[in-house]
């Protein structure tokens, strides 16, 4: 029999305890390994290709200004400029993440109205069942339209469950997703733009533009006209903005570069700081208010408090107002 000293078992004691810790280690790391892989694997592997092939293809010539009309439910809509008078649909099928064809499946469950009346071109995929538009879960199947059409455009598109992206176009659009992102591009006219739960981008506008979101950031750049943007969960991010604007966030800061000032600029957060950046030398009427309010005021008349400034800086002119219940208020120049 062989007795072990207290040294000895101790010893033994702290190897057994390495070598747990290693093979430990060892384990964590091939797991952590394993997940990169896949997330890799994810990235670079997208669920779709820009060489998928349509379902259907129809194209219909008309004499501009025309109408679009897209309504979908679970997939995307995509409308871009083309350089005819000739509108051309194009219906993507997926199911699974995969692009499916005629030839894969037949729509048996869907109303497709894909039509032209006048100059109003029509692209409308409709579930028969659960009143028409719910009917996504049941079968797992998306349906996507991309959609090159004149600039001189008016359109109305709606989806229940996509992303929508519209480049290009000259006059009335009107948006709308419950659950994605909008993407805005290079649009001149009335805009109104809307989602429930997704982020919104505007590029290069001109015009009326009120967007809103409940759930997501607001970014915008070379934006002019009259912008009114709200969201309720997120950031706002203007740059290069010119003309008159509005902005709201329940949750989150405000960062505004004006160019340029037509009528007012009216900005509110309840949990953010607001960053406004005007031209150096415009004449503009001040209420900014927060829990501290910090900028150069040279050739200011008014009140100025900590937490408030109320007054006219170089003589007045447009009003700027800034309010944050949770945050402060910066005011620099461009």
């Amino acid at each position: 029999m062989v007795t072990l000293t207290f040294n000895e078992e101790f010893m033994m004691s702290t190897r057994k305890l390495y070598l747990t810790k290693v093979i430990f280690a060892f384990t964590v790391s091939l797991i952590i390994t394993f997940l990169l892989m896949g997330v890799s694997y994810a990235v670079e592997s997208p669920q779709t290709s820009p060489q998928d092939d349509p379902y259907i293809v129809e194209e219909f010539d008309i004499n501009t200004p025309g109408k679009l009309q897209v309504r979908t439910s679970g997939g995307d809509i995509t409308v871009e400029r083309s350089n005819s008078n000739t509108v051309r649909v194009e219906m993507f099928v997926r199911k699974d993440g995969k692009n499916l064809t005629s030839n894969d499946t037949v729509l048996d469950k869907w109303n497709i109205d894909i039509s032209k009346s006048g100059n109003t071109v029509d692209a409308i995929a409709k579930h028969k069942g659960n009143n028409g538009w719910s009917g996504w879960d049941n079968d797992r199947v998306s349906i996507s339209f991309v959609v090159y059409a004149p600039k001189q455009m008016d359109s109305d598109l709606k989806t229940s469950g996509g992303h929508i992206e519209v480049d290009g176009l000259q006059g009335r659009q009107s948006i709308s997703t419950s659950g994605g992102h909008l993407k805005l591009t290079n649009l001149t006219g009335p805009i109104n733009a809307k989602t429930s739960g997704g982020h919104i981008d505007l590029v290069n506008l001109d015009g009326e533009v009120e967007i809103k979101t409940s759930g997501g950031h607001i970014n915008a750049e070379t934006v002019a006209g009259i912008l009114n943007a709200k969201t309720s969960g997120g950031h706002i991010n203007l740059k290069d903005v010119t003309g008159s604007v509005k902005a709201s966030t329940s949750g989150g800061s405000i960062t505004a570069d004006l160019k340029a000032i037509d009528q007012f600029v009216d900005l509110k957060t309840s949990g953010g700081n607001v960053n406004i950046t005007i031209p150096k030398g415009i004449g503009v009427e001040l209420q900014l208010k927060g829990t501290f309010v910090h900028g150069s005021f040279d050739n200011f008349s008014g009140e100025m408090e900590n937490d408030e400034v109320k007054g006219k800086l170089n003589g007045g002119g447009p009003k700027v107002t800034a309010r944050t219940s949770g945050g402060k208020v910066y005011l620099s120049f461009n």
